[in-house]
């Protein structure tokens, strides 16, 4: 994959007519998996960083004087740990690797006073930027959520502007990148973000397009759908910020690794919207009700009824009391298209260590790798995405890859042919072409011109590397 995108940019710079996908892949690391049991530990070791542009160290905080710094729970790991990510950089000179500050549990009112006083705004952007410097970051990931809510100021919106301008005032001269990450919805994003004049001094936006659908709404919902669920959906929150002055090449969709779980009140009534009782049953390895990593949730899937909703764009698995909403590989395909449609500036994921690294249910990362593939083969026609009304799976008890049993579809390109594997297959006859298997299903696609389908890389290459003749 890094071989492809060197020939990507070697080709946008000999022809400006070649479809360019230098896409932003920000990958978010929560550092505190070093401490989960089992499978679910994981180490800066584990990070595959060729799959990845950004890497994005979660989380650091600041004092009630603005200072940066470790989180105290951390100090007897934290040194090891960056020293270990930074060596990802030996194998990928081209990673970036930011400091994220922040985050939910760091809260909004220190942030909010720091952003209101001088003198913290001056000593949190110094001490960022010796910390930063001292330890080989590539730049500051600032995570406050959110300006103007939780104990914050009506004056965040403005003082958060003053912020990001001072910051890259001093992080610009040393080329050293500044992100933040904000909330997505049209509520959260009026009440706490100036976008147009935010977005003139950062790098990139990463929009936290998830959480749209929890079980303390009380109602079965998803957590990151395309579309419906009424305002809640992705399309929805990236429209409002493309509306209200976000550049698209700033705007970075994010992207979940992991599901929400419900405990439905009548275990009878999966469809959703229906009523919940509360959040359902955590994972042997994040721990958290309400919580579970793609990693955890793939394992269950041999026994869990299983339905792609195409009105949402999402799946969703339900057994006894328990359902889950979730995205896996079809359903980020479908985002990445959407993604590729506005030409934003790519994506984030939240986190990598969620993703099934250890490949436990197949393939190691599968849905950082489904986004990789996404991106450097090409934008694919949007008349070959699925546009079925219903299409419901249930999965097969025996192994850890789903077995298709009915489906419904309509309007679907070669819904009619009948996958025997899971995967991404080359044409029979045309070395360009290549196609997908999803659910049972194929869906055909195209490499950009002069290129062909390369299985050993599973993206689109010179003829001559492809390795494809008939």
């Amino acid at each position: 994959m890094k071989s492809l995108r060197t020939l990507i940019i070697f080709c946008c710079l000999l022809q400006p007519a070649f479809i360019c996908h230098a896409k932003i892949i920000n990958c978010y690391f929560g550092t505190w998996a070093n401490y989960r049991p089992g499978l679910g530990r994981f180490e800066p070791e584990n990070i595959n960083p060729d799959l990845c542009t950004h890497l994005s160290y979660s989380f650091f905080g600041i004092t009630e004087l603005g200072e940066f710094r470790m989180l105290d729970s951390w100090l007897d790991v934290y040194l090891n740990f960056i020293k270990r990510t930074m060596a990802l950089k030996t194998s990928n000179p081209n990673l970036k690797v930011m400091a994220a500050v922040g985050g939910w549990n760091e809260g909004s009112i220190k942030y909010s006073q720091m952003a209101a006083d001088p003198l913290k705004r001056k000593t949190f952007i110094q001490t960022s930027l010796d910390f930063i410097s001292q330890h080989g970051f590539d730049g500051l990931d600032l995570d406050w959520e959110y300006p103007g809510q939780r104990g914050g100021s009506a004056d965040d919106k403005q003082n958060f502007v003053l912020l990001l301008k001072e910051l890259k005032e001093s992080l610009g001269p040393l080329d050293l990148e500044l992100s933040i990450a904000v909330g997505a919805s049209a509520y959260t994003a009026s009440l706490s973000y100036d976008i147009p004049n935010i977005a003139k001094y950062v790098d990139f936006i990463n929009v936290m397009t998830y959480d749209l659908g929890m079980a303390s709404d009380g109602v079965l919902g998803f957590n990151a759908p395309l579309r419906g669920q009424g305002e809640n959906n992705v399309e929805n929150c990236i429209s409002y910020w493309l509306e209200n002055g976000a550049p698209t090449s700033k705007l970075i969709l994010g992207l979940a690794f992991y599901g929400r779980t419900f405990q439905l009140s009548n275990a009878a009534l999966t469809t959703p919207g229906s009523r919940c009782s509360g959040a359902g049953a955590a994972g042997p390895y994040t721990q958290e009700s309400g919580f579970m990593g793609y990693n955890e949730i793939c394992t269950l899937q041999p026994s869990w009824s299983t339905v792609y909703d195409v009105a949402h764009g999402a799946p969703y698995m339900y057994k006894d009391n328990q359902w889950i909403s979730y995205d896996n590989v079809q359903s980020l395909d479908e985002k990445m298209e959407f993604m590729n449609s506005l030409d934003l500036g790519g994506v984030m994921l939240w986190s990598i260590e969620t993703d099934d690294f250890h490949g436990e249910c197949g393939e190691k990362f599968p849905l950082l790798n489904a986004i990789n593939r996404k991106i450097y083969t090409g934008y694919t026609n949007s008349s070959q995405v699925p546009t079925s009304t219903t299409i419901a799976t249930t999965t097969a008890k025996t192994t850890n890859k789903p077995e298709v049993t009915s489906t419904s579809t309509t309007n679907a390109p070669s819904s009619t042919v009948v996958c025997a594997s899971e995967g991404y297959f080359t044409h029979e006859t045309d070395c360009n072409r290549f196609y997908q298997c999803i659910g049972g299903r194929r869906y055909d696609f195209s490499c950009p011109p002069d290129l062909y389908f390369d299985l050993n890389t599973m993206a689109c290459n010179w003829a001559s590397l492809a390795n494809c003749g008939y």
